[in-house]
């Protein structure tokens, strides 16, 4: 988040220089300088204009407006990319040592930080391994009997001699994520500083056990609770199963019909609230309004006869994925239109489209918020005969 347009925002709305307001104290109550109910309202629009975001009802209090902490605290909900995946070096990291050289201590201290990996594990965080050592040191070193965390945890392992950057883009090129969803924790500065110089997208986390702040500072990280998605780590283990499948298929039908795929394309009911949520804020690529959505939004868009909010959900051979899509219609408007990146090019964004279609009331208008990364999908209303609006 960008402070200094937070900044002149609040400079604009309460017509005084930037310079008074740079001057401000975090905790100082911005009435002392003029924001009263009527310039809350006008700062309200001023920054979902300049953020594109649309700020819920439920923060619109005067409270998360009145220091430039809360203001700060509020905004960044909408503005600071989910994390999804940790990528933990190893030596001097999952264990006191390095591997290959000496023998590793797992003391009581390591097995406070890998209780925590295991629980950030269990809520859906994906681990990865990013480490300059021998695959097989790694192996042998996880097979210790006093470790807690075991390999079944790890999705995926770059151990090799390779650049830190350079292997993080490989993790999220294979796990199809952005680099601003992964947090990096090395115990070398150097690592950290060469990956925050070529991927200033990656939060870096440095790992000091005679500072144990930094098990806090990752787990400030990844604040969600663990919902009745299956454990997200095996999830994209399957996924990678599907990937080698597809290989040998012609087409996305015959690649459907050989893994079995059945969809369920509905009106969403309550109890999935939550789920919907998750996927509001975990979707970026195919987000087409850029649209996130709390839980008890979802419940009180279900309640409006106004709307009508669609389901997907899919399974195969190879697991049940859940809900993977979203359409918020109003009337005739697409709201929201969400597919989840671990089902892309399977032709389940036509299934949802086209059950939107037999709810609306009249022509699909579909609501656009062009933003970095949707943008390969901008023409995916036009292209389908929507007529497209861009927020």
């Amino acid at each position: 988040m960008n402070k200094d347009t937070v900044l002149r925002c609040l400079s604009k709305v309460l017509r005084q220089p930037v310079e008074n307001m740079i001057s401000l104290g975090p905790e100082q109550e911005l009435s002392e300088i003029g924001l009263d109910s009527l310039r809350f309202i006008e700062l309200v629009v001023a920054l979902e204009d300049e953020f594109q975001i649309e700020i819920r009802d439920s923060d619109l209090l005067f409270q998360k407006f009145s220091t430039l902490s809360n203001l700060y605290s509020m905004l960044s909900s909408y503005l600071t990319p989910v994390k999804k995946c940790l990528i933990l070096d190893c030596d001097n990291v999952l264990w006191k040592g390095i591997a290959g050289e000496e023998k590793i201590q797992v003391d009581g201290d390591v097995l406070a930080f890998q209780k925590e990996l295991i629980a950030l594990y269990q809520k859906g965080v994906l681990l990865c391994l990013c480490s300059k050592n021998e695959p097989e040191t790694i192996h042998q070193a996880f097979q210790d009997e006093r470790m807690l965390l075991k390999e079944e945890y790890i999705l995926l392992s770059k151990i090799n001699r390779t650049d830190k950057a350079s292997n993080l883009l490989d993790i999220a090129d294979e796990l199809s994520l952005f680099p601003d969803s992964f947090v990096y924790a090395d115990d070398m500065p150097y690592e950290l500083g060469l990956v925050s110089a070529m991927l200033p997208e990656v939060e870096t986390v440095l790992v000091d056990y005679s500072n144990k702040d930094f098990i806090e500072q990752i787990k400030g990280f990844f604040p969600y609770e663990e919902s009745g998605e299956r454990n997200r780590t095996m999830l994209y283990r399957e996924q990678k199963e599907r990937e080698k499948k597809r290989i040998h298929c012609k087409s996305v039908e015959e690649y459907n019909a050989s893994l079995q795929t059945v969809m369920t394309c509905e009106k969403a009911a309550a109890s999935q609230a939550k789920r919907l949520s998750e996927l509001s804020h975990r979707t970026n690529r195919f987000n087409l309004a850029g649209t996130r959505y709390s839980e008890k939004e979802i419940s009180d868009i279900l309640l409006n006869p106004d709307y009508q909010v669609v389901s997907l959900e899919i399974s195969d051979i190879y697991g049940d994925m859940g809900i993977v899509g979203m359409g918020v219609l109003h009337q005739n408007c697409i709201e929201g239109f969400m597919i989840s990146c671990r089902v892309f090019d399977r032709g389940l964004e036509e299934v949802l489209l086209q059950k939107l279609q037999t709810l609306s009331n009249g022509p699909l208008v579909g609501f656009y918020r062009p933003n970095d990364k949707n943008k390969a999908y901008a023409k995916f209303y036009p292209d389908h005969g929507v007529t497209i609006h861009e927020l």
